[in-house]
Order: C-alpha cells, then sequence, then structure tokens
C-alpha cells in the first residue's frame, strides 16, 4: 500500500468514528423513563392514603428523578424505564453488564428525592392521621369518680391502684 492509501484509510476510519463518539455525547431521551415513571405509582409510592392524588406526588418526584438521571447513558434509561415498568427481569439485568451501579445509582438519587423538601412534604401523612406503623398511644386510666353520697358534698376519687 502507498503511504497516500494509507494515510486515506486512516482518515475515513477517523471520520467514521467521529459521529459514533458524539453521539455517545448526546443527552440520553427521558420520554420512555418519563412514561414509565408516571406510570409507576405501586413501584415508587406503594399504597397511599385514600384520597391522595398520586400524580400530585409523582409528577415532582419523576421530575426529581429524571433531573438526577440526566448524565446516565442510554442503556441506563432504558433499564430503569423498564425497571419502573415491571419488566425488569434477571436476564435483562444481566446483558445490561453494569446493572449493579445503575441500581447503586437509581437508589441514590431515589432517597435524595424522597428526602427532598417539595417531596417529603408531599409524602407526609395528613396531621391528622396516625401512621399504620406507628405505635398507638399509651392509653392511662383516670381514677374514676364515686358517686357522692350527698348531692352537695364533694366526689371521691378511687384510690390509686
Amino acid at each position: 500500500m502507498s503511504r497516500f492509501t494509507l494515510a486515506a484509510l486512516m482518515a475515513v476510519s477517523v471520520l467514521v468514528a467521529i459521529p459514533a463518539v458524539q453521539a455517545q455525547d448526546a443527552p440520553a431521551d427521558l420520554s420512555g423513563f418519563n412514561a414509565a415513571c408516571a406510570g409507576a405509582e405501586m413501584f415508587l409510592l406503594g399504597e397511599v392514603p385514600e384520597g391522595t392524588d398520586a400524580a400530585s406526588i409523582l409528577t415532582p418526584l419523576c421530575g426529581c428523578l429524571a433531573t438526577g438521571f440526566t448524565d446516565l447513558p442510554q442503556a441506563d434509561i432504558d433499564i430503569l424505564a423498564i425497571d419502573l415498568r415491571g419488566e425488569g427481569t434477571d436476564e435483562l439485568h444481566t446483558a445490561h453488564g453494569n446493572y449493579q451501579s445503575v441500581e447503586d445509582r437509581a437508589r441514590d438519587v431515589l432517597n435524595a428525592c424522597y428526602a427532598s423538601p417539595e417531596i417529603s412534604a408531599l409524602m407526609a401523612p395528613p396531621e391528622n392521621e396516625v401512621p399504620a406503623d406507628a405505635e398507638a398511644p399509651v392509653e392511662t386510666e383516670v381514677p374514676a369518680e364515686t358517686a357522692p353520697a350527698d348531692p352537695a358534698a364533694p366526689a371521691e376519687t378511687a384510690p390509686a391502684q
């Protein structure tokens, strides 16, 4: 091969590789993730109290998650969307190649979103509702008053036991 031919082949191979490198730098398409997130009420919130509008929580939560995932590659965004749809399998996670790091990142971002003031305020139970996992208040017995023999006489309290 001549030097010219070799130089031309190298130049062509570099030019062919540039679009592939640039495509990796493009931001990931989060539209599939956003759609999956909006439909993942049970996965992300669990049981919500009756009368709670789950969309009022999911909208800012999904926005927070999307912001936290903007720098992830498209393959990571896609596997997270699959998981949110309930379609994730061990085989898909293994085929991804680095699912453990994606799972760790997702957990960190999700916890940060839950802890944000905006989201945590929306997820707090109403003030008059006691969470199901809260301990029941301890009731103390108030000594019963005995009926006075004479309606004009002061009431006597039962002795403490």
